[in-house]
């Protein structure tokens, strides 16, 4: 039997099919029959007007919005589900969802970075907006990786989810924009460059972006669909989460 993966965006989804559909074959022709992907996201009206890039910037928002994600990684345990991964490079409770589970949580943000550092020296990072920026730079932080990532950028002029979306069956301008700043990052010494946000890397992986100027474009979601597979090998062979400290379960 294959695995089964529990893919949280925090994207109404219902407003961005095209996104849920990418994600869903981009996981069929990367994983074959290793594992499914099951993709879901927040309820339909989680953000009003707002899209999340601007919204998740509040942190009162944030808590409101995306704390019961936690609630998620135990349902996905529940019914059975081998691997939760979190589809957001604003890495929501992956502390906390460490805690409450067993099955391997795994993070877009995390994967990708580790993943970099196995593929160069110096990681170069770009949101989609500057909110998103921000959000990953406390990600990168939080990790302690700081001395491996050169800088995290933003597209200019910053895209939200829906503005990328849009752009998703004309994409040139958009991976030109990304190449550009790519460019940049580049220059000043990265070797390695990360999509770091959903909507952006899923066009960017679709359209096969993966090399620029000699320096490797990270796929995200393949970096944390390979992390989920080897990290439930692991757990089969008797190492999980670590339950010392940081992970404890009291």
């Amino acid at each position: 039997m294959s695995l089964k993966f529990w893919h949280q965006s925090v994207n109404e989804l219902s407003r961005i099919e095209a996104y849920k559909r990418g994600i869903e074959a981009h996981a069929g022709a990367f994983l074959g029959a290793e594992a499914e992907v099951h993709v879901h996201g927040m309820p339909e009206g989680t953000y009003g007007t707002q899209s999340p890039s601007d919204a998740l910037g509040n942190a009162y928002l944030y808590h409101r919005v995306l704390s019961p994600i936690v609630e998620q990684a135990v349902e996905a345990e529940r019914q059975g589900y081998d691997a939760f991964v979190i589809g957001s490079f604003s890495e929501p409770y992956l502390r906390e969802m460490r805690t409450a589970v067993d099955i391997p949580v795994v993070s877009l943000t995390e994967a990708a970075l580790l993943t970099g550092c196995a593929l160069g020296g110096q990681i170069g990072l770009i949101s989609n907006a500057p909110n998103v920026a921000f959000m990953t730079r406390l990600s990168v932080a939080k990790h302690h990786l700081e001395a491996r990532v050169l800088d995290v950028t933003a597209l200019s002029p910053g895209m939200d989810e829906y503005q990328l979306i849009a752009a998703r069956d004309e994409p040139s301008a958009l991976i030109e924009a990304f190449k550009t700043e790519a460019r940049v990052l580049i220059g000043r010494g990265a070797e390695v460059i990360v999509p770091a946000e959903g909507v952006m890397a899923e066009i960017l992986a679709r359209e096969g972006l993966k090399t620029i100027d000699g320096a490797t474009v990270i796929d995200v979601f393949a970096a944390a669909w390979s992390q989920a597979l080897g990290l439930v090998r692991m757990r089969k062979a008797g190492m999980g989460t670590s339950r010392a400290w940081l992970y404890s379960r009291g």
